[in-house]
């Protein structure tokens, strides 16, 4: 059953659900990046999730296909919405926080979030850092079961077992449900191909054409 992410935060999630949406969140987007688009709005009431469950796939409703010139500042900007909305939604202020004050008084804010991500947001919000919040995620955990590997050795089962839990929540986001759901954005992509290839290949034909008969 799907619901709106608004719908979800008012629910009051415990912290570590709320981490594992926005880990989700941040996954997504960073997939949604990699086909060429970028996130229109980051309204909570225009985001899904849609298996309440197991907290994904996420949706978002609305998609742009920036210029070639813009991709990059555009997902840049993505990933500051991202982290601005979770903030809001960590201290209860969606619709009414404001970027420079959240900037301003960044500090005042550390008391909502998890310790372990303070200098994630810390770095996106004051430091204008372009950090997927999943890649850092990934990054901590790796190098949490790189320092218990040395402390436990890398054949205990101990180690094994936390590199496995410490790891699930990305290995369930590359599955077919995320894609499935984003599948008509590589249609689209592949339809467009298609559009061009046709003219071009007309173009590069009648070039050929007209050389056979400068030299018939």
């Amino acid at each position: 059953m799907s619901i709106r992410l608004k719908n979800w935060t008012d629910n009051n999630p415990s912290l570590e659900k709320r981490r594992k949406t926005f880990y989700n969140m941040s996954k997504t987007m960073k997939y949604i990046h990699s086909k060429g688009y970028c996130v229109k709005t980051f309204n909570p009431n225009e985001i899904k999730i849609i298996n309440e469950n197991k907290l994904s796939p996420i949706q978002y409703n609305t998609l742009v296909k920036p210029k070639p010139h813009e991709a990059d500042a555009m997902k840049q900007e993505d990933i500051y919405n991202l982290a601005f909305l979770q903030i809001g939604i960590y201290a209860g202020m969606t619709n009414v926080l404001r970027d420079e004050f959240l900037k301003e008084n960044f500090k005042e804010f550390e008391v909502f979030l998890h310790e372990d991500d303070i200098p994630y947001y810390k770095g996106v919000i004051t430091r204008n850092a372009h950090v997927y919040y999943s890649d850092y995620i990934d990054t901590k955990n790796e190098r949490d079961i790189s320092k218990l590997r040395e402390e436990a050795g890398a054949n205990n089962k101990v180690a094994s077992f936390q590199k496995t839990k410490s790891t699930q929540t990305g290995r369930a986001m590359v599955d077919k449900e995320t894609k499935k759901l984003y599948s008509p954005i590589e249609k689209q992509e592949a339809a467009y191909v298609s559009f061009l290839i046709l003219p071009i290949a007309m173009i590069i034909l009648g070039i050929i054409l007209g050389f056979i008969t400068l030299f018939d």
